[in-house]
């Protein structure tokens, strides 16, 4: 019965006017040919929480993937382990984050995640990668900070999905509009990291990985670029550049701000004289951005 589906599939895959998907199947294995001095290890993780803040909402779950990249190509190679964990917040769930996850208040209870695991499959790992890293580091880096030294990419903003054609950033459509798969789950940890792997290991039409990019983005020196002093008539135009509100935990504090390579540096304080300060003697806010610390809270 496979193998008939299998032929439908492919017949319809030949005609311009369809376009098949296939549930995800993930081999742990991508690519085996890799020089030794060449390979690296990595981990990929996704939390799912009782709400959006970190300082005031906690982890539920925690899904990690350990697996191994060459440094120079951005290859995966092999998945080498992969394990999720659920943790009692101390608190109720809310509705809306159990109709997402389908984790309920029972499958928590007395659940801890495994810090001696973690720590196992930390060892030796030279990058953490999360899709939207900036949501999941401030939740991990206070309840495991064993990893806040290590170094962190974000599939969701280091790779250039918009010029490569990607009309969307969010995970389940680049699952299905760069690899052609799907998964049909609950919103749950483990699953978007297969999906992120997968997403990260698929190449685009010129042979290079999504992660080929994201190690080019993780490498290069960055700025942090504050617009203090901006009016609220203009926070549309920075939103609308990539600029977000920092808020009261972020740094600088209560600033549209925007993480840039730093040899952009002089073309966004050229833009932002003349888009937001209107010429006037207001400067921005430039800090340099410490590798180890990006995406981290503060």
């Amino acid at each position: 019965m496979s193998d008939d589906l299998e032929s439908l599939a492919q017949r319809l895959q030949a005609s311009p006017d369809y376009r098949v998907l296939r549930r995800l199947q993930q081999p742990p294995r991508y690519h085996a040919d890799v020089a030794p001095e060449h390979m690296r290890r990595a981990l990929l993780v996704d939390v799912e929480t009782t709400g959006l803040s970190h300082t005031d909402d906690a982890i539920i779950e925690l899904g990690v993937i350990l697996f191994t990249y060459d440094k120079t190509t951005g290859t995966v190679c092999e998945m080498l382990r992969a394990e999720s964990w659920l943790q009692d917040p101390g608190r109720p769930i809310p509705e809306e984050i159990t109709q997402l996850t389908g984790i309920t208040d029972a499958d928590v209870q007395g659940e801890r995640l495994d810090e001696q695991a973690l720590h196992e499959m930390a060892t030796g790992a030279s990058l953490v990668i999360a899709h939207n890293a900036a949501f999941d580091r401030p939740f991990i880096d206070k309840r495991l900070p064993f990893l806040a030294n290590v170094h962190w990419g974000c599939s969701l903003n280091d790779v250039p999905w918009k010029s490569r054609n990607r009309g969307s950033q969010k995970l389940d459509y680049l699952l299905y509009q760069h690899t052609s798969t799907f998964l049909d789950t609950h919103h749950r940890a483990l699953d978007d990291c297969r999906a992120t792997l997968h997403v990260l290991a698929t190449p685009f039409a010129d042979g290079r990985t999504p992660l080929k990019l994201l190690l080019e983005s993780c490498r290069v020196p960055r700025v942090r670029v504050g617009a203090i002093g901006a009016s609220y008539e203009v926070k549309d135009v920075l939103r609308n550049r990539g600029y977000s509100w920092s808020g009261d935990g972020g740094k600088p504090a209560k600033t549209w701000c925007r993480e840039l390579p730093a040899d952009e540096l002089d073309a966004e304080v050229a833009w932002l004289h003349q888009q937001v300060y209107a010429n006037r003697s207001r400067s921005p806010l430039v800090e340099k951005v410490e590798l180890r610390r990006r995406y981290a809270a503060s």
